[in-house]
């Protein structure tokens, strides 16, 4: 269990290492109390920067998956960066259920997070790419991002797949080895992400 300290501030919760109101966090479980230990309920966490921004993305991806944002659980945090790292983690496994939907509602073998090699991780404690997002037909990965994806990983899995897509929700950073390719707005245009799908396909023997 975590705990934050908070006070009010215009009607909203702002961050407050002196306040008397403290936060309880465990899992997606919050709990409000104010000085006395009487609950509070129906407040709202006041915005640290462009949080908003970010859980608008989140919002309208999840639409496309049937999930419901619980926001105090990403606004719990009393740091921008922290709220930041939550909103990003979970929009990153929404985008992947939204992926995943994408290719089994075409029929597409999918293997999702499995293991193309032995990770020796425990031995040298280096960090090791070997769990793609996806591989698809046995022949092409795909990699879900939100804004950037990492090259390192990427190239690890040419050495085994010459084909693969890293797809993004909206737009993002991308750049990846000979034989993969960066795919952009796919919520939007689905169909393109289907036809450079069957595309890359179609180059494995």
């Amino acid at each position: 269990m975590q705990l934050y300290r908070y006070s009010f501030k215009d009607g909203y919760l702002v961050p407050d290492e002196n306040g008397d109101v403290t936060v309880f966090v465990e899992g997606n479980l919050i709990s409000i109390v104010d000085k006395n230990g009487n609950k509070i309920e129906g407040v709202r966490f006041k915005y640290l920067g462009n949080e908003s921004v970010s859980l608008e993305k989140l919002r309208y991806l999840a639409k496309f998956v049937n999930i419901e944002v619980n926001e105090d659980v990403l606004m719990v945090y009393p740091t921008l960066r922290q709220r930041t790292l939550a909103i990003n983690k979970l929009m990153g496994e929404v985008f992947e259920v939204f992926i995943h939907n994408l290719l089994i509602s075409k029929n597409y073998r999918v293997k999702r997070q499995n293991e193309i090699y032995p990770s020796l991780h425990n031995f040298t404690l280096t960090r090791w790419h070997n769990r793609p997002d996806f591989i698809i037909e046995d022949k092409v990965v795909i990699e879900a991002k939100i804004r950037k994806n990492d090259y390192l990983q990427t190239l690890e899995y040419s050495k085994y797949f010459k084909h693969g897509m890293v797809v993004f929700p909206f737009t993002g950073e991308c750049r990846v080895p000979k034989g993969w390719i960066c795919v952009f707005h796919t919520i939007k245009d689905q169909s393109r992400f289907y036809s450079l799908l069957e595309n890359l396909l179609s180059r494995v023997k």
